[in-house]
């Protein structure tokens, strides 16, 4: 029979004293993340303001502390229209913290910009870590797997309408070059249908920049 271990804290801890410490943590972190985030989102709506306002008209919905919806109506460009939605990790939870790594519980961003000009084939581009996305285009009865070592390279699988069309758009927006450059995008979608482009991307302020020229760079290339 093995000897029991005890461990004397240099003075005693209560059981209501434990829950009041615990409490008081989960109130700090609620706090402070709440503020943290509330501060981000307004940094990134004078971001949007200041860089965007010189394409079209910019506007904004608020979702508290939880995210941040952008419109903006482009002028003089292939793109009507442009969305994003910045969505930030629950920092003002204390379980987020020992989570995150497992749960990939990143910043985000959805970009959507509608085309003025349809474009000749429906594509898809992902990671090729995100089993989800692939088995959905998989199982698309209009898109089939394209084949495009320079995507291959850099982590990514391709599913098109048209592979003639696809890869020659592919090569014309230079989009490998731009993923190599942006390691951040997750994932690309171009609309036949509905001439709609949706770019996912982990959202990280020095990277926005870039991200948003991609899109003006790939609406404007298709």
């Amino acid at each position: 029979m093995q000897p029991q271990v005890r461990i004397n804290l240099p003075f005693p801890v209560t059981d209501v004293e434990t829950i009041a410490i615990l409490a008081a943590a989960l109130t700090i972190v609620y706090i402070a993340g709440t503020y943290w985030k509330h501060r981000t989102l307004m940094n990134y709506a004078h971001w949007f303001q200041d860089n965007l306002s010189n394409h079209g008209r910019v506007q904004f919905a608020s979702h508290g502390h939880a995210g941040l919806m952008v419109k903006c109506q482009a002028k003089n460009s292939s793109l009507t229209e442009l969305h994003f939605a910045l969505s930030l990790g629950a920092r003002e939870n204390l379980i987020y913290y020992p989570l995150a790594p497992f749960t990939r519980d990143f910043d985000r961003i959805d970009c959507w910009a509608v085309l003025r000009k349809p474009v000749e084939s429906s594509l898809r581009i992902m990671k090729r870590t995100d089993r989800k996305g692939i088995t959905i285009a998989e199982k698309s009865p209009t898109l089939t797997s394209v084949e495009s070592n320079a995507l291959q390279k850099l982590g990514y699988v391709m599913f098109a309408s048209n592979s003639t069309s696809a890869l020659a758009a592919v090569s014309k927006a230079s989009i490998p070059t731009r993923l190599g450059a942006s390691a951040n995008v997750e994932s690309i979608e171009i609309d036949r249908a509905s001439s709609k482009m949706h770019l996912v991307a982990k959202l990280e302020k020095k990277t926005l920049p870039q991200l948003v020229g991609f899109m003006f760079e790939l609406g404007n290339s298709l």
